[in-house]
């Protein structure tokens, strides 16, 4: 039986992890629909790293004899962790943070009401089904997610089903080979867990990034003033007189030298959209000086809004060729 001491502790730990739980979803809710949407999901995804990332830290050090509270301890950080990045997710996609944050209260105080009460193995079991259930809601929430780019919700979204499955799984081979031989599978399964946790954990805080770099392209992006279209106008002439290829080339040059003067140009048919001040005159400079463009082919620059050019992409993979060497 533990000690009263050991119990003491363990209350004062259930205490400190229903304030945890109850702060994160105060600090969200004030905040839904506002500007700092992107901040507090970064808040919560920072959470959900450190609760790992302790998890790990709390199990290692329960299995080198520091005794069942650092199990308790490690058994509710790791059903919090999940239970964190749900709510983050919910809060980017700017729903209700209620909901989710009281599932977040809701497992994260079962795990630790049982891992503090009930003796093992009840705890093992609670916290797989209560980890597989908190991997699961970030799953869905990110796949349900509206927000662009959409590329690393979805790698998050497989990672929370894969490790819930993986939870499940553990929990299923405990159950089956018998919790009296639970020695034999902690040495087999807990190295591979805590490796699997950190690379979990590190892949879904790249994905963070990720999200995080996109959305901030994406938002400039919008912000970014109406431009003006700089076109290679009268397209069948320039080839005749200068053949299709050398066309090409002017266009690829002129959409280089825009971009030297405008880093968000954007790429048209035959041409570029830039925010500049006297666009065609800017980048006729730009293209006889960087470019060796003669005069004529200077003349060819001209507006191409009247002619409904289609915006593309520049691609910047290599530059585009150097002015050809003039003969003397």
């Amino acid at each position: 039986m533990r000690g009263e001491g050991a119990v003491d502790l363990s209350v004062a730990l259930l205490a400190v992890s229903v304030a945890v739980v109850s702060s994160v979803l105060f600090v969200a809710l004030p905040h839904l629909g506002g500007p700092s949407t992107m901040r507090l999901f970064l808040r919560f995804a920072t959470g959900f790293f450190v609760c790992v990332v302790s998890a790990c830290a709390l199990y290692v050090v329960a299995r080198t004899g520091g005794g069942v509270l650092f199990q308790v301890m490690g058994d509710t950080a790791m059903v919090l962790a999940p239970s964190l990045l749900f709510v983050g997710l919910c809060v980017l996609t700017e729903r209700r943070a209620l909901e989710p944050g009281v599932l977040a209260f809701a497992l994260t105080v079962t795990v630790a009401v049982v891992s503090t009460t009930v003796p093992q193995p009840t705890p093992l079991i609670v916290r797989g089904v209560a980890v597989a259930v908190a991997c699961v809601a970030c799953a869905w929430a990110a796949l349900r997610s509206p927000v662009e780019p959409a590329q690393p919700l979805r790698v998050i979204a497989v990672i929370g089903g894969s490790y819930a499955v993986y939870s499940l799984v553990r929990m299923l081979v405990g159950l089956t080979a018998g919790w009296g031989s639970a020695t034999v599978l902690a040495a087999t399964f807990f190295v591979p867990a805590i490796i699997t946790g950190v690379v979990v954990a590190t892949v879904v805080i790249v994905c963070v990034g990720w999200l995080s770099v996109g959305r901030s392209r994406l938002e400039a992006t919008r912000r970014r003033p109406a431009g003006t279209l700089v076109v290679v106008g009268d397209w069948h002439l320039a080839s005749a007189a200068y053949g299709q290829e050398r066309v090409r080339t002017l266009v690829l040059q002129l959409q280089a030298a825009a971009h030297d003067l405008d880093p968000n140009a954007v790429g048209v048919v035959r041409g570029v959209e830039v925010v500049l001040a006297s666009p065609v005159a800017t980048l006729g400079a730009r293209v006889r000086d960087a470019y060796g463009w003669s005069a004529d082919e200077v003349a060819l620059l001209s507006d191409g809004a009247p002619t409904g050019t289609v915006r593309l992409p520049i691609m910047r993979s290599r530059r585009p060729p150097r002015a050809r060497s003039r003969r003397t």
